[in-house]
């Protein structure tokens, strides 16, 4: 399990791209790291501890892939050519993270993965509900133009007192790298506006 602090480390590591001084640009490709923000293949048995539950069903918000990588397995081969002995390698896919977050309108994500069971059971479960309106995607620092860091504007809702639904607690609007920094570690000036 990844540690709220992991995440937070790991996203302000993607969000902060280094600018190569001496070509006056940033890199031309964005690096894909093989650490996560979380757990890519998490099923909705599993909480982590992050404020906010994000099944994987939202990797690519998160952008979160499989790509395929070149590992070396560890046996040495011979070289067709030269006849030297070298390591053989091989490429297979692998989890990897960037930082294109693109959160939309439609993401609905709640603070438990017992919000996915019957409604009539979930909703005692739920404390938050986060309902997404809009989105605009994050983008990397690349060449000459720096990061665009998106912007999402979503409801936080509460489960109502009385009834077996959700009210509406505000309406908010952060980038997408501050509302990923809100999903792991949440915010106590929104949710307690």
């Amino acid at each position: 399990m990844k540690s709220k602090n992991d995440s937070l480390k790991l996203l302000k590591k993607l969000t902060t791209q280094k600018f190569l001084e001496k070509e006056r640009r940033y890199p031309s490709k964005e690096k894909r790291h093989t650490e996560c923000l979380k757990n890519p293949e998490r099923i909705h048995k599993n909480k982590d501890e992050w404020f906010i539950y994000v099944p994987s069903c939202f990797n690519d918000c998160l952008d979160i892939a499989k790509t395929a990588r070149v590992v070396k397995t560890g046996r040495l081969v011979q070289d067709e050519k030269t006849q030297k002995k070298k390591q053989e390698k091989k490429t297979e896919k692998v989890w990897t993270q960037g930082s294109r977050f693109a959160f939309h309108r439609g993401c609905t994500l709640y603070d438990t993965p017992k919000a996915y069971h019957r409604w009539g059971d979930a909703i005692t479960e739920i404390k938050y509900c986060v309902s997404i309106h809009s989105g605009k995607s994050a983008e990397p620092a690349m060449n000459e133009k720096e990061r665009f860091p998106g912007l999402v504007e979503f409801s936080i809702l509460s489960p109502c007192s009385q009834a077996m639904n959700l009210k509406e607690i505000g309406e908010f609007t952060l980038t997408q790298d501050e509302f990923i920094s809100f999903l792991i570690n949440g915010n106590s000036e929104i949710i307690l506006k």
